[in-house]
């Protein structure tokens, strides 16, 4: 097929130099661009890095759009930032992507398969990609069916499925947005440092009456992120636990109340308050087991 569109893609990076300059260079190899049956614009907000990223980038990539930052934002103000430099050009699409993500050449041919299938059903509809890990070639990051039950929310991977799968929850390793549906939703929402802000705009997107489907194929490779040394590692003590937890790069509390807010309605305190009842309940188990043991 021949698309023939401007796709606009969003990137936040800071001190992952090799990572970042392997994710742009299979931007730039894939087959529609290669063919010129899709137009790449790059926007990459580097968040002050001291690794020579940016003069590297500007070296192999001159096209990129950089946008410089204050060393202050993570990925979430990373991302806000890229997204609204992209939004002042021409685009039919915005991709999000993590810059720790190597993508296949044919990532973009993928995704804009599925929207076209999609697209024949619902008027408003953004696709997610599913990337695998590296080494294990298993799901790693991409949708998610979202089923809230009273204890416990349940997030669940939807694997890629021809021609497409339908998810509620979109992680922002590989994002295709129409521009049309951005405009309905919006930007990032600024309150968020870190994470949750992918999460937070797949329930804006399904509020707003819009889909979100996954690719057809895996797309990409991607390793899940270590959870040891972070608020989800039992074996922490509770009390450092409970500190992790409110970490920029982790849930701080005046973002995660918002995202249950955003998440939950009029249920949103009992959801934010189960995180500390989840994770005290971890610690005394694990607790209880070296006892045992």
């Amino acid at each position: 097929m021949n698309y023939k569109k401007i796709v606009s893609v969003c990137c936040t990076c800071h001190n992952r130099k090799d990572m970042t300059l392997a994710c742009l260079k299979s931007l730039y190899q894939q087959t529609l661009v290669q063919k010129g049956d899709v137009i790449l614009k790059v926007f990459l907000c580097d968040d002050a890095s001291t690794d020579g990223t940016v003069e590297e980038v500007r070296k192999n990539f001159p096209e990129v759009a950089i946008v410089n930052g204050s060393g202050d934002l993570f990925w979430a103000k990373g991302m806000e930032v890229a997204f609204s430099e992209a939004r002042k050009s021409t685009s039919d699409f915005y991709l999000m992507v993590n810059d720790d993500v190597v993508f296949d050449n044919s990532m973009l041919s993928s995704l804009l398969n599925a929207y076209t299938a999609a697209n024949s059903i619902y008027s408003d509809v953004a696709v997610v990609g599913s990337i695998k890990d590296a080494i294990t070639g298993e799901w790693s990051y991409g949708g998610k069916d979202w089923n809230k039950k009273w204890f416990k929310d349940v997030k669940k991977a939807v694997l890629p499925s021809a021609p497409y799968a339908e998810c509620q929850l979109a992680n922002w390793n590989c994002f295709l947005l129409p521009e049309t549906l951005a405009e309905k939703v919006g930007n990032i929402e600024n309150v968020y440092d870190h994470a949750m802000a992918d999460y937070d705009y797949s329930i804006r997107i399904l509020k707003s009456g819009g889909h979100i489907v996954t690719s057809d194929q895996y797309v990409g490779a991607c390793s899940r992120n270590e959870t040891k040394g972070t608020w989800q590692d039992v074996s922490i003590p509770l009390n450092q636990r409970y500190k992790l937890l409110h970490k920029k790069t982790a849930r701080p509390v005046k973002s995660y109340i918002h995202y249950c807010k955003v998440a939950y309605d009029n249920s949103w305190f009992y959801w934010f308050i189960l995180q500390y009842v989840w994770i005290a309940k971890t610690s005394i188990v694990y607790k209880l087991r070296g006892y045992r043991a």
